[in-house]
Protein backbone atom coordinates (compact mmCIF):
# COMPACT_ATOMS: atom_id res chain seq x y z
CA UNK A 1 0.00 0.00 0.00
CA UNK A 2 1.41 3.67 -1.20
CA UNK A 3 -1.02 5.77 0.06
CA UNK A 4 -4.80 7.04 0.60
CA UNK A 5 -6.36 9.42 -1.90
CA UNK A 6 -9.78 11.34 -2.04
CA UNK A 7 -11.52 12.04 -5.56
CA UNK A 8 -13.55 14.98 -5.74
CA UNK A 9 -16.07 15.09 -8.17
CA UNK A 10 -19.53 17.23 -9.04
CA UNK A 11 -22.16 15.36 -8.02
CA UNK A 12 -26.20 15.46 -8.83
CA UNK A 13 -27.75 18.70 -7.38
CA UNK A 14 -30.80 17.89 -5.86
CA UNK A 15 -33.93 19.01 -7.70
CA UNK A 16 -35.79 20.83 -4.82
CA UNK A 17 -32.52 23.73 -4.66
CA UNK A 18 -34.24 26.42 -5.85
CA UNK A 19 -30.83 28.31 -5.19
CA UNK A 20 -27.97 27.63 -7.40
CA UNK A 21 -25.70 25.17 -5.87
CA UNK A 22 -23.48 22.49 -6.66
CA UNK A 23 -22.79 18.85 -4.82
CA UNK A 24 -19.51 17.60 -4.61
CA UNK A 25 -19.10 13.92 -3.67
CA UNK A 26 -15.57 13.17 -1.69
CA UNK A 27 -14.84 9.17 -2.38
CA UNK A 28 -11.74 8.10 -0.63
CA UNK A 29 -9.81 5.17 -1.66
CA UNK A 30 -6.25 3.14 -0.65
CA UNK A 31 -4.03 2.66 -3.73
CA UNK A 32 -2.04 -0.27 -3.88
CA UNK A 33 1.52 -0.85 -4.78
CA UNK A 34 0.43 -1.94 -8.41
CA UNK A 35 -1.60 1.60 -8.37
CA UNK A 36 -4.95 0.30 -8.09
CA UNK A 37 -7.25 1.79 -5.86
CA UNK A 38 -9.67 -0.20 -3.11
CA UNK A 39 -12.73 1.90 -2.59
CA UNK A 40 -13.71 2.66 1.03
CA UNK A 41 -17.38 3.16 2.04
CA UNK A 42 -16.83 6.41 3.50
CA UNK A 43 -18.03 8.93 0.74
CA UNK A 44 -18.76 12.35 1.97
CA UNK A 45 -20.03 15.52 0.29
CA UNK A 46 -20.82 19.06 0.58
CA UNK A 47 -23.18 21.19 -1.59
CA UNK A 48 -21.80 24.90 -2.48
CA UNK A 49 -23.42 28.02 -3.51
CA UNK A 50 -22.28 30.54 -6.27
CA UNK A 51 -21.15 33.78 -5.85
CA UNK A 52 -23.51 36.24 -7.40
CA UNK A 53 -26.77 36.67 -9.03
CA UNK A 54 -28.60 35.66 -11.93
CA UNK A 55 -26.01 35.00 -15.27
CA UNK A 56 -22.72 36.42 -13.58
CA UNK A 57 -22.74 33.57 -11.25
CA UNK A 58 -19.17 32.08 -10.06
CA UNK A 59 -18.11 29.37 -8.10
CA UNK A 60 -14.47 30.23 -8.70
CA UNK A 61 -12.23 29.35 -5.20
CA UNK A 62 -8.11 28.96 -4.89
CA UNK A 63 -7.80 25.24 -5.28
CA UNK A 64 -5.91 25.45 -1.80
CA UNK A 65 -9.47 26.93 -0.33
CA UNK A 66 -11.58 24.17 -1.99
CA UNK A 67 -9.43 21.48 -0.90
CA UNK A 68 -8.98 22.67 2.93
CA UNK A 69 -13.14 22.52 2.53
CA UNK A 70 -12.73 19.04 1.34
CA UNK A 71 -10.17 18.23 4.08
CA UNK A 72 -12.35 19.14 6.72
CA UNK A 73 -15.27 17.50 4.98
CA UNK A 74 -13.07 13.87 6.01
CA UNK A 75 -11.85 14.95 9.09
CA UNK A 76 -13.54 12.14 12.29
CA UNK A 77 -16.39 12.90 13.69
CA UNK A 78 -14.74 13.75 17.17
CA UNK A 79 -16.06 16.42 19.21
CA UNK A 80 -13.35 15.69 22.00
CA UNK A 81 -10.15 15.75 19.09
CA UNK A 82 -11.46 18.26 16.78
CA UNK A 83 -9.50 18.28 13.07
CA UNK A 84 -8.41 14.55 13.43
CA UNK A 85 -8.55 12.34 10.57
CA UNK A 86 -10.53 8.95 10.91
CA UNK A 87 -7.79 6.34 10.58
CA UNK A 88 -8.60 3.50 12.00
CA UNK A 89 -12.29 4.32 10.56
CA UNK A 90 -10.26 3.73 6.83
CA UNK A 91 -8.32 1.04 8.35
CA UNK A 92 -11.85 -0.66 8.86
CA UNK A 93 -13.08 0.11 5.92
CA UNK A 94 -10.04 -1.02 3.98
CA UNK A 95 -10.01 -4.19 5.92
CA UNK A 96 -13.71 -5.44 5.09
CA UNK A 97 -12.06 -5.06 1.26
CA UNK A 98 -9.17 -7.44 2.08
CA UNK A 99 -6.74 -5.14 2.91
CA UNK A 100 -4.70 -5.86 5.80
CA UNK A 101 -4.09 -2.28 7.33
CA UNK A 102 -4.47 -0.59 10.61
CA UNK A 103 -5.35 3.12 11.29
CA UNK A 104 -1.76 4.50 12.05
CA UNK A 105 0.19 2.37 9.37
CA UNK A 106 -2.58 4.63 6.73
CA UNK A 107 -1.70 7.48 8.85
CA UNK A 108 1.93 7.22 8.07
CA UNK A 109 0.94 6.85 4.36
CA UNK A 110 0.54 10.23 2.19
CA UNK A 111 -2.82 11.45 1.85
CA UNK A 112 -4.21 12.65 -1.79
CA UNK A 113 -6.76 14.79 -2.82
CA UNK A 114 -7.70 14.59 -6.42
CA UNK A 115 -9.89 16.99 -8.39
CA UNK A 116 -11.23 15.60 -11.08
CA UNK A 117 -11.68 17.91 -14.58
CA UNK A 118 -15.06 18.79 -14.04
CA UNK A 119 -14.53 20.33 -10.49
CA UNK A 120 -11.66 22.63 -11.59
CA UNK A 121 -13.68 24.12 -14.91
CA UNK A 122 -16.44 24.67 -12.28
CA UNK A 123 -14.04 26.39 -9.57
CA UNK A 124 -11.73 28.00 -12.20
CA UNK A 125 -9.27 26.35 -10.57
Amino acid sequence: MIGTLAICNVDETPTDNVRPSINIKITQYVRLSDESLIRLDMDRGVTTGGRGTGEDISWKRTADDLIAELLDLVQADDRHNPGSHPWEDLAEAARRRGVDVDGSTLAALPYRVLLTDEVTVLFEL
